[in-house]
Parts: structure tokens; C-alpha cells; sequence
């Protein structure tokens, strides 16, 4: 082979390499990951959860909870969004309050109530720890109380 057909070889392998999911180019190292939130065997109606990489040096994933449990995150790559989460190990955390959206002013509280375990508002004492994978990732938490 010439040193122009090992280029146009070379190239091409590039050019399939980086159309593959999966591959650092093509993913920018993000995994789909979606799932559903419930406590108490009821779905979590709203909040939000994130994902928290071991590597601080990695960026954090978020998704709204939807009125059915399900969540799909999204990373925050090059200011844009992008479906999914760091390929890798993961804290994670689930805030969702009381919705006061229905009540007036004075019957609100300043402070909502959480509708899920404190426990898992915090990177600090939650339990809840996942590994993303390199493929689409079905992640379901089912919240229990205590500590």
C-alpha cells in the first residue's frame, strides 16, 4: 500500500469511529440514563435529581422528575445541553418538596416540606450511589425512610 491509501484507510477508521455510539468522540463520554423515582410504592410527582460524578473534575447531570416518577438527565457540556450523564460512579441526590403552587400566599410555608426522606437532599448523606455504563442506562430508586 502507498502512504495515500494508508492515509485514506487511517481516515476512514477515524470517520467510523467517532459515528459509533459509544466512542469518545461521537458521545463526548455521556451515557443516556432515564428512569423512575418512587417512595412508599407511589411515584415521586416532582423535584428533581442529580448525579454527582466521583470526579469533581466531571460534570454533574439533572433531570425534572415528571408527575409519573420518570426522569431523563441531561449534561451541561460547552454551555449546551446534552442527553445523559459522565460515563462512570455517581452520588446521588433527590430533592422534591411540597408543591404549593395551588395555595394562596398565606397558606404556603416559607419553608416546604420535603416529600421524600431528607436524607437523600444531600450529596452529604445520601446512600444512593450508581454506575453509569456505556449504553442506555434504566436507573430506578425506590426511596425508604430512616437513616
Amino acid at each position: 500500500m502507498s502512504v495515500r491509501q494508508v492515509a485514506a484507510v487511517l481516515f476512514l477508521v477515524g470517520l467510523v469511529a467517532l459515528a459509533l455510539p459509544g466512542c469518545s468522540g461521537g458521545s463526548s463520554g455521556l451515557a443516556v440514563v432515564k428512569g423512575k423515582i418512587s417512595y412508599k410504592g407511589k411515584p415521586v410527582p416532582h423535584g428533581t435529581v442529580n448525579f454527582l460524578p466521583n470526579d469533581a473534575n466531571k460534570p454533574t447531570a439533572s433531570g425534572e422528575i415528571q408527575p409519573d416518577g420518570s426522569y431523563e438527565l441531561k449534561t451541561f457540556v460547552s454551555n449546551k445541553p446534552s442527553n445523559g450523564a459522565v460515563i462512570g460512579q455517581h452520588k446521588v441526590v433527590i430533592v422534591a418538596i411540597q408543591d404549593q403552587a395551588n395555595l394562596l400566599p398565606e397558606q404556603g410555608s416559607p419553608l416546604s416540606e420535603p416529600i421524600v426522606p431528607v436524607k437523600y437532599t444531600s450529596p452529604a448523606t445520601s446512600d444512593l450511589s450508581v454506575n453509569v455504563e456505556n449504553k442506555e442506562n434504566t436507573l430506578d430508586f425506590d426511596l425508604k425512610d430512616g437513616k
